[in-house]
């Protein structure tokens, strides 16, 4: 059985609606793959991210840490929190202002996520909308005709279960990857809240 020609087939046979689900998943693919590989490309700019924190801590001058810092911490997630050590002589204030720049950074790290999570839980329904749709063309199709003939009705419902495969095959990526991401950014997270705290456990030390 050739695929492309049923592929080709189903596409010349659809209505205008089959068409925009196709397209809708079509659309959904992209973007979480774009997502996808955004995201693999910003863990690769951070996989020394560790490195550079044990270099900050190896030196003792402020300044030097930050320098030092700096070209590990690509994505500029630790650095900003760094960077306010300095920022206050009161705690109070130091806190919320850590408390801040690191909720900025994991918001930086949650980027892309709600797409892929968005796709990874919808694109497998929007599929199936698509099948229920084929079917209900074809079986109001065959009644019109008055043909039952089931030889008429297996090829074209076949066609519309392209649709589910294809849901499935939109839905299923992005929920691996966004499993995976969830879970890195956990790991990072709490390294990022580790340093606020660490900052200003050094900044407490430094005032008594």
């Amino acid at each position: 059985m050739d695929t492309t020609f049923n592929l080709q087939h189903f596409w010349s046979q659809g209505d205008s609606f089959g068409h925009f689900v196709t397209l809708v998943l079509l659309a959904m693919s992209i973007l979480s793959w774009g997502i996808i590989f955004m995201r693999l490309s910003m863990y690769a700019r951070m996989r020394q991210l560790s490195k550079g924190l044990a270099t900050f801590w190896h030196n003792k001058d402020h300044d030097t840490r930050i320098a030092a810092l700096a070209p590990f911490d690509k994505e500029h997630l630790l650095t900003p929190l760094a960077q306010l050590a300095n920022t206050s002589n009161d705690t109070a204030t130091l806190e919320r202002k850590l408390s801040h720049a690191a909720r900025l950074a994991h918001q930086h790290l949650d980027k892309g996520l709600t797409l892929l999570a968005t796709v990874a839980s919808s694109a497998a329904f929007v599929g199936l909308l698509g099948t229920v749709w084929g079917i209900y063309r074809t079986l109001t199709t065959v009644a019109a005709q008055g043909q039952m003939d089931i030889s008429h009705i297996i090829g074209p419902v076949g066609e519309a279960l392209i649709m589910t495969a294809f849901g499935l095959a939109v839905a299923l990526p992005a929920l691996f990857a966004y499993n995976f991401f969830s879970r890195n950014n956990q790991f990072i997270q709490t390294e990022i809240d580790a340093f606020a705290h660490d900052i200003l456990n050094l900044h407490a030390t430094k005032v008594d």
